[in-house]
């Protein structure tokens, strides 16, 4: 599959409640989301790690990741063409209320991939059309199809009202707790980190969370807050005119050298080149 050359890298719509993007881009390494994300492979061929786990994706594929799940994508040959639908908690969490489900009950993501899903097909296709054209109530057309998606993914996910708790095995018990740290760092990721604080929002020791953050993750919670600390600055860097300076200090970085120094770790290029770049997709898109 060969891309015209005057195809954009991303085609993107982002608004407080959830993001469309359709990409051609080349692969980066390790971030995650503050949304829930699903992917729809058009074409082309990927291959990611998930955590722990390495999952291949083809054409008619789907990607299911959940908010906070580490993830990276491997240098392949040839290109490839897929949709992103990230979908935040609030967004989710209003419309369970419009369902009468308690809004503590948000999909969990069982499985990364599903091999293929006709009504999800559907959906995205018309989220590309419709995130590619550009057209009077672009907005207002890919919220509802959002809204269709997002209330398909809660009825396939959800658990059901009766599910008895006390099946819960050990296993996802433990899944459970380390979904609690990932909650407390995405809420705090901007002060100082403190693995005590983070242990007791667990409700597990502080050595036992660093061993099983880090066979859930690929991360130790450490790096995990400089990850949420870096991908909340590529927004800021992207859609605000913020001195870099400020977002800096806003994100929790004991100054700009050391921010700079982290985010092109992680990023692979400094944050004026990031912004530079963003802006540059944005004017073309």
């Amino acid at each position: 599959m060969q891309l015209p050359a005057s195809h954009p890298h991303e085609r993107i719509c982002i608004t407080s409640q959830f993001s469309v993007t359709h990409a051609f881009h080349s692969p980066i390494g390790p971030h995650a989301h503050f949304e829930q994300l699903i992917s729809y492979y058009f074409g082309g061929h990927a291959r990611c790690r998930i955590g722990a786990q390495s999952v291949e994706f083809q054409t008619g594929n789907i990607g299911l990741l959940n908010a906070g799940e580490v993830h990276e994508d491997f240098i392949l040959p040839g290109n490839r063409d897929y949709l992103m639908v990230g979908i935040r908690k609030d967004f989710l969490r209003d419309l369970l209320q419009d369902v009468a489900l308690s809004t503590q009950d948000l999909p969990c993501f069982p499985i990364p991939r599903l091999e293929s899903d006709s009504q999800i097909k559907r959906i995205c296709e018309e989220l590309r059309t419709e995130n590619d054209g550009h057209q009077l109530g672009r907005e207002v057309f890919l919220k509802s199809l959002v809204t269709e998606l997002a209330i398909y993914l809660l009825r396939r996910f959800v658990p059901a009202p009766s599910a008895d708790p006390a099946m819960t095995s050990g296993i996802n018990a433990l899944r459970w707790q380390v979904r609690k740290a990932l909650e407390y760092l995405h809420d705090t990721f901007t002060e100082e980190f403190a693995l005590e604080r983070v242990s007791a929002a667990a409700n597990l020791s502080k050595y036992h969370l660093d061993r099983v953050f880090k066979r859930a993750t690929g991360l130790r919670p450490h790096a995990y807050v400089a990850m949420l600390r870096i991908d909340r600055a590529k927004n800021l860097l992207a859609h605000t005119s913020k001195p870099i300076a400020d977002i800096a200090l806003n994100l929790g970085f004991a100054d700009q050298s050391h921010f700079s120094n982290v985010f092109k770790q992680l990023s692979g290029l400094s944050p004026g080149a990031y912004r530079r770049a963003a802006s540059s997709n944005s004017t073309q898109a």
